[in-house]
């Protein structure tokens, strides 16, 4: 390039639209590029910091969980023994129920067991003293005459004088 090329109007205009706008370019990215990325950049921040705040409240949930995990753990562990021991008692309060209920029913079918028995032997009792008495009179009808009865009583009658007088 000459110096006479530099002093050209045309080339002073080129030279002046390109300072024109490149000042433009600066003023417009100081009015409005600048403002914008700065948003853009505290958004982005803003975001970042939400993200690492939502991650360390993850994380402390996520211990929380787990906490509560492990206590659930030894509380379901304490809830099955206590269940066992509840089930354990109430099976040895059934049998020992069951076992209670089974010498009453015992003991009262002992008691029914015995009143029949008597109720038996009762029976049996005056069934054969009936027997006996009907045996008795048959046995009297045919072998008692009216003259044997009267010996009899007059016999009687000598006892009875015999053992009142002694």
């Amino acid at each position: 390039m000459n110096l006479p090329d530099l002093t050209d109007p045309i080339f002073i205009a080129k030279i002046i639209d390109f300072v024109i706008f490149v000042v433009a370019l600066v003023y417009l990215w100081n009015r409005f590029g600048s403002p914008i990325l700065a948003a853009q950049q505290e958004a982005q921040n803003k975001a970042v910091e939400d993200a690492a705040e939502y991650r360390d409240q993850s994380e402390k949930a996520l211990a929380d969980a787990h906490k509560a995990l492990e206590k659930a753990e030894v509380d379901a562990v304490r809830m099955v023994d206590v269940g066992t021991a509840q089930a354990a008692r109430l099976v040895a309060d059934e049998r020992a129920a069951a076992e209670e209920h089974g010498k009453r029913i015992l003991a009262h079918a002992s008691g029914e067991l015995d009143r029949e028995r008597y109720r038996v032997r009762r029976e049996l009792l005056e069934e054969t003293v009936d027997k006996a008495h009907a045996e008795a009179k048959n046995l009297v009808k045919r072998e008692l005459s009216p003259e044997k009865q009267h010996e009899l009583i007059g016999q009687l009658v000598a006892v009875m004088e015999r053992t009142s007088g002694d």
